[in-house]
């Protein structure tokens, strides 16, 4: 049984997403053409902000992004869909090469968001509300800056993924969340994995099919992700465990920092779940590997989504077993791994600079997460990286808890982990 944690990025509440609407052209170009649409842009992965305020998302206007949009999406047609097989191909697509990305992200059916909102709860088949939209407007000349042509209001700025996320309000970094992870995965799928033809957009941005499936290539073989069941392509999310591993008392958790980090910086250990492997498997392996510690039970805790770029934190807390040692040197990921008191984390904790961050620190996390480093997202451990095992052992051979300044703030997971249990919120032990 999980903790009832509704964690940073999970939506408070979310947006209503309409996942039954995606393939019906008419109904998502309505809501494309609704005068209360609302669009949220991208660059290179970046939102659009508002000037100076990082953390306010620029919620723009149809007539805002005009040049963007084009034509909206397409249906099959009358001759197409006449053939199931033929319609799937024309489902709410965007045939245009090189047309940006536009994402349909649902609509936000509070009572309060508009003056028609009809909730979900009242009408689960014909909810209404405001209607929004994601926009990627990589590789464009388009700009919403001062001299753009857009009112004043609309003037904003390209902010860091990471600063800006964190700084929106609950329901604004959800809406982030979703519109980041799928803005970039509709930009890193521009191309068949099967035979590299074009890709196009199906289902308002949320399944991308080969070309060659409605525009074969003269002399070629048709492309065989075309056929069976795997011929189209689906928004992927790759899981990842986070743990904060207790020792046989309760009162102490495991922690560790790699050395590219910012100083001071530990965090519970983490990895992504392989291929055949149940979250709790990967808690015990991942442990085992990065500190040399055996697991014995394990519990789900609660999860996030992390559009970093297209995570899913999957929080645990787990039991070590006793008379064990730490060692560094199985994988070599980590430059130091300690236990640290429950009073230790909760004294650092009342602290305000506890979770501090700069600029600095965020784009240095940014730039090893881009590189495809294992977890650095989620200030976890990550991959092994050339000269660590050296530094990994002189760390080893320290004692002391002088080194820890600073954990991961409570919008993630982590944070969320040390914070549930160095509060004693939980009878985590009992749990386990």
């Amino acid at each position: 049984m999980g903790d009832n944690i509704v964690n940073f990025y999970a939506g408070q509440p979310p947006l209503n997403r309409l996942s039954f609407q995606r393939p019906e052209a008419d109904k998502i170009n309505a809501h494309l053409s609704s005068p209360e649409a609302r669009f949220t842009v991208y660059r290179d992965g970046k939102p659009l902000v508002r000037n100076g305020e990082p953390g306010k998302t620029l919620f723009l206007a149809r007539k805002d992004v005009d040049e963007l949009i084009g034509a909206g999406y397409t249906g099959p047609s009358p001759a197409d869909a006449g053939s199931k097989d033929r319609a799937r191909l024309f489902q709410t697509a965007r045939l245009a090469a090189g047309a940006p990305s536009l994402v349909f992200l649902g609509i936000d059916d509070r009572p309060g968001a508009s003056p028609t909102s009809v909730p979900a709860a009242h009408d689960p088949l014909a909810p209404r509300g405001v209607p929004y939209f994601a926009l990627d407007a990589s590789g464009t000349a388009w700009e919403a800056g001062a001299g753009s042509g857009l009112a004043p209001g609309a003037v904003g700025e390209w902010g860091d993924p990471r600063a800006s996320g964190s700084a929106m309000s609950g329901w604004e970094a959800g809406v982030f969340a979703l519109a980041r992870a799928l803005v970039d995965w509709n930009g890193r799928n521009k191309y068949c994995p099967a035979c590299g033809s074009p890709t196009y957009s199906l289902w308002a941005g949320w399944k991308r099919s080969c070309t060659t499936a409605v525009a074969p290539v003269e002399g070629k073989e048709p492309c065989f992700s075309t056929k069976g069941l795997h011929n189209f392509a689906y928004p992927r999310t790759d899981p990842v465990i986070i743990m904060g591993i207790l020792d046989s008392t309760g009162d102490k958790m495991l922690l560790g920092r790699q050395k590219s980090w910012p100083e001071g910086m530990y965090s519970c250990l983490a990895g992504f779940v392989e291929p055949g492997e149940s979250f709790e498997d990967a808690v015990r392996r991942e442990v085992l590997e990065e500190a040399g510690i055996e697991v014995g039970p394990v519990r789900y805790s609660s999860s996030q989504p992390w559009p970093y770029p297209a995570n899913l934190m999957v929080g645990c807390f787990g039991r070590a077993k006793d008379g064990q040692t730490i060692r560094l040197d199985l994988d070599n990921e980590l430059e130091d791994a300690q236990w640290f008191p429950r009073s230790v984390l909760a004294a650092l904790l009342r602290l305000p600079t506890a979770s501090t961050l700069s600029r600095a620190d965020l784009r240095k996390l940014d730039a090893q997460s881009s590189s495809d480093k294992e977890t650095a997202a989620a200030l976890a451990p990550s991959e092994a990286q050339e000269g660590n095992a050296d530094a990994a052992r002189a760390a080893a051979a320290r004692t002391g808890l002088d080194r820890l300044t600073r954990v991961p703030p409570e919008t993630a997971i982590a944070g969320s982990l040390v914070r549930l249990w160095a509060r004693g919120d939980l009878d985590l032990v009992g749990q386990l």
